[in-house]
């Protein structure tokens, strides 16, 4: 499954929490990265700036519910808070923008070791706000991705 995921940090050493998370999905399957892109807080002005990426990611299966449990595993064991709400400042977003030929809605019950999530997890591809963020199209456009763009 080939699938595209934007990073974005805004919270201590932005590099080196995108290293991490390349590194993590690194764990998952094979990795290749765009440049770097700087943006400001995305729609509600909170926090400092941030430093974005976006990865097109390789890995086998085809179930793309399982690769977002795999990246929000990453990003609480990397350190992600997310009990100040869902656009506070953080150290790592690991956002499933598209996966190759696969459209669609899913809502299903969290795992246990992600309820701290909530009890339902959701996931709807592609990003519905993706094509209209730079930080994402950019980095999306220099990886020259013809299944998304």
């Amino acid at each position: 499954m080939r699938a595209l995921v934007a990073l974005g940090s805004n919270l201590g050493d932005r590099r080196l929490s995108l290293e991490a998370g390349v590194r993590a999905l690194g764990e998952l399957g094979a990795v290749t990265v765009s440049p770097l892109w700087p943006s400001t807080p995305d729609e509600t002005g909170m926090g400092p700036d941030y430093l974005n990426t976006v990865a097109l990611l390789e890995v086998p299966g085809s179930d793309p519910r399982a690769l977002l449990e795999a990246l929000l595993r990453a990003e609480l064991a990397l350190g992600r808070d997310r009990a100040l709400g869902r656009n506070a400042p953080r150290t790592l977003d690991l956002d499933l923008i598209a996966v190759e030929g696969i459209q669609g809605t899913w809502r299903w019950p969290a795992p246990a070791d992600l309820e701290v999530l909530g009890p339902e997890l959701t996931l709807e591809l592609p990003h519905p706000r993706a094509r209209r963020r730079p930080f994402v199209m950019e980095p999306v456009r220099a990886l020259g991705v013809d299944f998304f763009c």
